[in-house]
């Protein structure tokens, strides 16, 4: 029906032309339409992010004015007036709290955490030491607590009235009105609309203010932290602005003049699709109807003739051998996947026909890839590839894969002449399947080359996976590390602070000395677990020979001397050595394998600092040296020496010619003689000592330094060590902190950053601190190895440190600083 269907070309075109016209129209209106909803989301976007900021800046500007508040609230209770007694202080703060209406209550707190004057008198009395802002409020000048045991929107700020820990707190408790009256103010000023509405959430994620949304659709929202001051550190808090997201408008119908307009382009875009098409239409007229002459009838259409020939190809190119060329095809892709398959696993695949003894393959060219042909050749052939040694291996795998189903393996090595002749290689066969009935089942097999034993060949697969585990593995380790030396350089500093402070007994003294050994055996057992993990090389590093020594010792006597008595005798004032921890832990622990090996009795280490010369009887380039002297007893009676030595001397002196150092053996303690050696190591220079000789020993002068940590305790451990030593110390608790700090004020002398502090780490602030206050030393602390090599340019302090090495490291600081003035 539809062949009798005919519809003028001029028609059909025009027709065409009017609905594209009609379609290009409509997703012009539908594009507007939806240019304008996006514009509205993007609005709401700004709208909330300005808020949120606006928001936090006005808390930041809050929080400052509560300090204030409560500073002057604790000038007029005058707490070191004795004159004054708590009643009357009580009344004061009651008046006092009703002329600021946003307090719902003021308490005086002694250091003990009793409540000694109060705006309520029920609180008199009441002990609050239980409470979490006591516990942040012990060593700081003003913090700031959230929630606690009252209903959320609570706000706690405590200020000491005189010196951190030993002088009262005045805490003021601010109500929820604190961020109403905030968000009132901020939307009068921003004209905000009711829609906007904000969320703000404590450090421990409780909605101090606000309620989250609970609508279907996302909200548009954006969150912004407070900063807090030089003075007041930002308390954690996030505030959060959300704003219900446009809805997309629905596009609605054209008005009358757009609709016009719209016809208008229809029916132009139909007249020209009418009027070209006319003109297109006449040769195919002429050719499908061509005039007849005068007195004949008219010929046949020359295009039913076209349509009867292209009916008559098709016909044909459905025969057989179109049928078996498209079978071909398919094979072809086939094969096609079959060499994709074993270019990228290595493996090259076989079929073997038992019954004609025919095997068929494909050999690799020299980049790896099969050759498009493949080859055939008797079973024989492939026997005769195999070293005679394995044919009969081979004739009874082959036997074993046609009688059971299941891969047979089998390791072969081939003896083909040149370099690749003789290798390896493993064959897996596989019998394909129940054979059809009167035939012969055929083989499958699967080869592939070995590597050669030592070769080290490693998947690239497996060394990526291994790389990416010692990758995850060194990371979490060095977090680990890195969380374990702040704790023992909290240790090391307080109870180094406390043997200043306060004169101790003979059994206290010996408890804190118990306690700051067994800190420096927790640093050597970090250094290890990272020589461990991150296989550093132990010549390009330096050490501390005292610490080493000091926190090696106890692990050899325990697991390799087996109790014997070990004596050390390194002083702490020597310089470093110009080699790794890990190295000389080695060496000890092969002297100690010695003297277990000889049964000597007793091990004791001295060291002294000394230059080569021809005394030590080695050739030995000229410098300073580390002179270590190791010595035992006589051999224990009755402990008979190994039989066979196990060349432990050989590899300290091996170990000691890869640093430049060497080995000076007196006596190897066999026999019924001791033990007596000296091990030579390069030494480093002394931190600052050419400066420190410039300078004169005049140079006295009291340092101010900026003190960036992002650990709280860390940071006030470490600045107590610093103004024990005499300096002036202002503190930062992160980069972005200390930036703007120093934004307000660059009078320092010298900086002391922690390299992994969260967002901005202590190497990424140096190189922005230099750049700007070039006269500024900067000191970066870090775990010793972890600092990367462009660390080099600024002085390293390791963590954990004591304040010996403090005082040590600003000894390089003092002359730069006294040349500079």
């Amino acid at each position: 029906m539809l062949d009798s269907v005919r519809i003028p070309l001029k028609v059909l075109n025009a027709a065409q032309l009017a609905a594209i016209a009609a379609i290009a129209f409509a997703l012009a209106w539908v594009g507007l339409g939806v240019s304008a909803a996006r514009q509205e989301g993007v609005e709401a976007e700004r709208t909330v992010l300005a808020a949120s900021r606006a928001f936090a800046e006005a808390l930041d500007h809050g929080l400052r004015g509560v300090e204030s508040d409560a500073r002057n609230a604790g000038l007029l209770i005058r707490p070191g007036d004795p004159a004054l007694p708590d009643d009357e202080r009580s009344m004061l703060l009651q008046d006092w709290l009703a002329l600021n209406t946003i307090y719902r209550e003021a308490l005086q707190v002694a250091p003990d955490g009793t409540v000694r004057a109060a705006s309520e008198a029920r609180r008199i009395g009441a002990n609050l030491s239980r409470q979490t802002w006591f516990a942040k409020a012990r060593n700081a000048q003003v913090i700031v607590a959230t929630g606690g045991d009252e209903a959320s929107g609570l706000v706690e700020m405590a200020v000491s009235l005189g010196a951190p820990g030993p002088s009262d707190r005045l805490l003021l408790r601010v109500g929820a009105d604190f961020f109403s009256g905030i968000e009132a103010r901020l939307r009068r000023s921003l004209a905000l609309p009711e829609s906007v509405a904000f969320v703000v959430t404590g450090a421990d994620g409780r909605v101090l203010a606000g309620a989250q949304s609970a609508g279907t659709l996302a909200p548009v929202s954006a969150s912004t932290p407070t900063r807090g001051d030089r003075d007041l550190a930002s308390p954690g808090w996030m505030v959060t602005a959300q704003s219900a997201r446009p809805s997309a408008a629905p596009i609605g119908v054209p008005s009358g003049g757009a609709l016009s307009l719209g016809l208008a382009l229809v029916l132009t875009a139909a007249g020209l699709g009418y009027a070209l098409a006319g003109r297109a239409a006449r040769p195919l007229i002429r050719l499908a109807q061509p005039p007849a002459p005068e007195g004949e009838a008219a010929p046949g259409s020359r295009v039913r003739e076209f349509d009867a020939l292209t009916r008559s190809v098709l016909g044909r190119a459905r025969s057989s051998e179109t049928v078996l060329a498209g079978a071909g095809t398919g094979l072809d892709r086939v094969k096609r996947r079959l060499q994709t398959f074993e270019a990228m696993s290595g493996w090259s695949c076989w079929e073997i026909d038992p019954e004609t003894r025919r095997v068929i393959w494909s050999d690799q060219d020299t980049i790896g890839t099969p050759a498009a042909v493949d080859r055939t050749a008797e079973l024989a052939d492939l026997t005769d590839r195999f070293d005679p040694a394995d044919h009969a291996l081979l004739t009874l795998t082959l036997q074993a894969a046609l009688q059971a189903d299941g891969p047979h393996d089998v390791v072969l090595r081939t003896r083909l002449p040149g370099p690749s002749g003789s290798r390896r290689v493993l064959v897996r066969f596989l019998r394909d399947g129940e054979p059809a009935e009167g035939g012969a089942p055929r083989l499958h097999a699967l080869s592939r080359a070995l590597p050669e034993a030592g070769a080290g060949e490693v998947p690239p697969t497996a060394s990526a996976n291994e790389r990416r585990r010692d990758l995850v593995l060194r990371r979490v380790t060095d977090g680990i590390v890195h969380d374990f030396n702040d704790a023992l350089t909290i240790v090391q500093t307080n109870l180094g602070a406390l043997r200043r402070r306060h004169p101790l007994d003979a059994e206290p003294a010996r408890l804190v000395d118990a306690a700051l050994t067994g800190a420096i055996r927790g640093t050597a057992l970090t250094r290890r677990m990272l020589h461990l993990v991150r296989g550093d090389s132990p010549s390009l590093a330096e050490s501390d020979l005292a610490a080493t020594v000091s926190g090696f010792l106890p692990f050899l006597q325990s697991n390799v001397l087996r109790g014997t008595p070990v004596i050390d005798r390194i002083p702490g004032n020597l310089p470093r050595a110009r080699c790794s921890d890990r190295l000389l832990e080695v060496m000890l622990l092969n002297v100690a394998f010695h003297f277990r090996d000889l049964g000597l009795n007793g091990f004791a280490i001295g060291a002294a600092e000394h230059a080569a010369g021809d005394e030590t009887g080695l050739d030995l380039p000229a410098g300073a040296y580390l002179r270590l002297l190791l010595a035992s007893g006589r051999p224990t009676p009755g402990v008979l020496p190994r039989a066979t030595p196990t060349g432990a001397l050989e590899t300290v002196a091996l170990l000691l010619a890869e640093i430049g150092g060497g080995l000076h053996l007196l006596s190897d303690g066999s026999g019924d003689a001791a033990f007596l050696a000296e091990i030579w190591l390069p030494a480093a220079d002394r931190p600052g000592q050419a400066e420190a000789e410039s300078a004169g020993s005049s140079w006295q002068s009291r340092l101010r330094i900026l003190l960036v940590e992002s650990d709280s305790l860390v940071r006030a451990s470490v600045a107590e060590a610093l103004v024990d030593l005499g300096h002036s110390v202002v503190q930062a608790a992160s980069g972005e902190h200390a930036l703007a700090m120093l934004g307000e004020s660059a009078a320092y002398d010298a900086m002391i950053a922690d390299q992994a502090m969260p967002v901005m780490t202590g190497l990424q602030l140096a190189a922005t601190v230099v750049e700007r206050h070039p006269n500024i030393r900067i000191i970066l602390a870090s775990p010793h190895g972890q600092l990367p090599a462009a660390a080099r340019a600024f002085l390293q302090l390791d963590k954990p440190f004591r304040q010996e090495d403090l005082a040590a490291i600003l000894g390089a600081v003092a002359p730069h600083q006294a040349r500079a003035a």
